[in-house]
């Protein structure tokens, strides 16, 4: 719509809200011949008359009625247009979608959701479950913004960053002979049943696991997990125990236990990956929910 036309339709609001020529060119700041000519060329414009003219008062016709909310609502919108480009620059506005491993749901995701519709309502969240090759392959054909996994990726245009950092713990079943001291040495699980998760990367869950665990001869009586939830709840049934991260200790507390390591055991990180050959503001946003104090997620 060009600037002349945009005008018009401020002259015809101004005339209709003021039931006067004379009073709406005085709001106007301009004479009452010129604003009567631009109404007129806007009744051209859309094909009908949009005032009665024929008393002394202006009265609005059945097409001015109509067309009245129309335009109030057009130049409404025409007067949030800066604002609106301002919050998509910035990534206030628009669509995320995050990729994820299930097992990030247990981590501080929830509250960093919370804190985004909170303080972002106009950012859309979407989340997609899904394998880290998968989600690779969706992030590198644009069908996702950023992926959350717990291994950083290789990759031409890939970006990462850590968000969060825990520790490995057991997890063991209820009554379990290593559940009754506060931690467990990693030498105590000589033979014991173990549910392994599946290989999904260079650095993830079951690499750490397999570093814990050098040098132990553990009886694996479940591989190729795929869910840590699914582990969890394995271990619940009295399979075995598993190695999981911390963030997972509020599963199944009624039929499994958690023990930290004794000494120095490798943690786990969680990691964002993003291609940064893409402009989309959303993705900033949302990485800085996770560093900003509060969260209790943030890289240590």
């Amino acid at each position: 719509m060009d600037v002349v036309t945009l005008r018009r339709l401020e002259y015809f609001v101004a005339v209709a809200e003021h039931r006067s020529f004379t009073a709406a060119a005085r709001a106007l700041h301009m004479a009452q011949p010129p604003l009567s000519a631009q109404v007129r060329a806007l009744e051209r414009e859309v094909g009908a008359e949009l005032f009665d003219r024929t008393g002394r008062t202006p009265v609005l016709t059945a097409a001015g009625r109509a067309l009245l909310p129309e335009v109030r609502r057009l130049l409404a919108a025409y007067a949030r247009l800066p604002a609106t480009a301002r919050q998509a620059r910035d990534g206030d506005v628009g669509r995320l979608r995050v990729g994820l491993v299930p097992s990030a749901v247990a981590g501080g995701l929830p509250d960093v959701l919370r804190r985004v519709r909170g303080e972002l309502p106009g950012l859309e969240v979407a989340l997609v479950e899904g394998r880290p090759t998968e989600l690779l392959r969706r992030l590198d054909h644009d069908d996702l913004d950023v992926v959350l996994l717990y291994a950083v990726p290789d990759g031409p245009a890939l970006a990462s960053q850590v968000l969060a950092r825990e520790p490995l713990v057991l997890a063991l079943p209820r009554g379990h002979r290593l559940a009754a001291g506060p931690a467990v040495a990693v030498a105590d699980l000589e033979h014991e049943p173990l549910l392994l998760p599946a290989r999904h990367g260079d650095d993830g869950l079951r690499e750490r696991t397999a570093a814990l665990l050098a040098g132990v001869h553990v009886r694996v009586v479940q591989d190729d997990l795929w869910m840590v939830q699914t582990m969890v709840a394995l271990v619940a049934a009295g399979l075995g125990c598993a190695v999981v991260p911390a963030s997972t200790t509020g599963l199944r507390p009624d039929a499994v236990g958690y023990r930290p390591f004794t000494g120095t055991a490798p943690g786990l990180e969680l990691v964002a990956t993003w291609r940064e050959d893409r402009d989309h503001p959303p993705v900033a946003r949302f990485l800085d929910r996770w560093t900003t104090p509060g969260t209790g997620t943030g890289p240590s």
